[in-house]
């Protein structure tokens, strides 16, 4: 018996000594800060160089360009507008090539699309101060200019979403039974779809296009936004429906087909994104960087990780082993699913946003870009 205590005290002391280095490292590994940097020299490919970016040229450490002036209004903005492209989209795809349980799918698509799409003008007319600084917009159409093509691009897709949803509503009976409803039923509505369709994928793109043709080093490195934006615009959106499907009770066949369009997209973005932080290289630091001001510790944690990775791989488990889970907790992984989607579509937008803000006032890193 003394033997065997002394064999396993020693077993264990051997083992303590072995597990501590590794203890120590996962320690430092949990730390956030460590991650953070770790993740963002991973997906970036750029490892920073104080001293050796320090000899850089600058105009005596000035900002070479005015910090973006964009608030929580053009957050809420590009989210609200990629719900309302990304929900007409899938109802469009319902409508068209759908069956008949996949008529709910359009109905609820169609009648988001609208409410999403409601606050918008209201959103830019807020953040440009002044009504007739909007209108003003509305006078001329510039091809090349991002924020013309925005604007006539939002009143387009307004006149689809907007008459889809009203075209819905007559034959859902909300308008009455009066003859302007029966009239407004007995409009083709699918004639409005495919127009739709390319009318809110542009919405739905056109906002990472419009960051992209800006000076700022983060949002001017890669051109993959407005495809990221896309793909973001089209999982939020099949959240969105699941979610208020779901807790309506509809059809689970059409339930299954949102879900893996929902996967589809998300796998989707997540590639695109990636591919945005591996072109980008040093100027995705404010990003995905972990100083003081970088956006780091929220991308990772509430865009990447629970907005994004963690629900596609709760997707991928739901797609795989649906038949051996119970109806309920089905109900509740995908309702958990569909939050985390959305919130992880708002903080995708969001910090992209703040660290561009940040970005614009690095001038070494504005000249290392202006030099590609």
């Amino acid at each position: 018996m003394e033997y065997n205590r002394s064999t396993a005290t020693r077993l264990l002391a051997a083992v303590t000594s072995r597990i501590a280095p590794l203890w120590g490292a996962i320690a430092r590994l949990s730390a956030g800060e460590e991650v953070v940097e770790r993740m963002a020299e991973l997906t970036t490919g750029y490892k920073p160089d104080p001293t050796r970016e320090q000899q850089e040229p600058t105009y005596y450490d000035y900002p070479v360009l005015k910090q973006p002036v964009w608030r929580w209004e053009i957050v809420w903005y590009f989210f609200l507008g990629g719900l309302a492209a990304g929900c007409y989209v899938i109802a469009s795809i319902a409508s068209i090539f759908g069956s008949k349980e996949d008529r709910a799918v359009a109905r609820t698509g169609h009648y988001l699309s609208l409410l999403a799409l409601l606050p918008c003008p209201l959103l830019l007319i807020k953040d440009l101060g002044r009504p007739e600084r909007f209108l003003n917009m509305l006078r001329i159409f510039k091809v090349k200019s991002p924020m013309s093509m925005g604007v006539w691009g939002l009143v387009t897709f307004s006149f689809f979403s907007g008459t889809a949803a009203v075209i819905q509503a007559g034959r859902d009976g909300l308008l009455g039974r009066w003859w302007g409803a029966k009239l407004l039923a007995a409009l083709p509505q699918k004639l409005l779809e495919a127009p739709g369709m390319l009318s809110g994928m542009f919405l739905g793109g056109y906002t990472g296009v419009l960051l992209t043709a800006t000076s700022v080093p983060l949002w001017s490195r890669s051109k993959l936004l407005g495809a990221v934006f896309i793909s973001s615009a089209l999982s939020t959106s099949a959240a969105l429906i699941s979610l208020v499907l779901r807790l309506a009770g509809a059809p689970a066949s059409a339930l299954r087909k949102l879900e893996r369009l929902e996967w589809v997209a998300m796998l989707t973005e997540l590639a695109g994104l990636l591919a945005f932080l591996r072109g980008s290289g040093r100027a995705a630091r404010p990003l995905v960087g972990n100083g003081p001001r970088e956006q780091g510790a929220t991308f990772w944690r509430f865009m990447f990780g629970a907005g994004l990775l963690l629900p596609l791989l709760l997707q991928t488990r739901a797609l795989f082993d649906l038949p051996r889970r119970s109806r309920d907790r089905t109900r509740g992984r995908s309702l958990l699913i569909s939050a985390l989607v959305l919130v992880g579509g708002y903080f995708l937008r969001r910090t992209l946003i703040e660290a561009g803000r940040i970005s614009s006032t690095d001038a070494r890193t504005t000249l290392w870009n202006a030099r590609r």
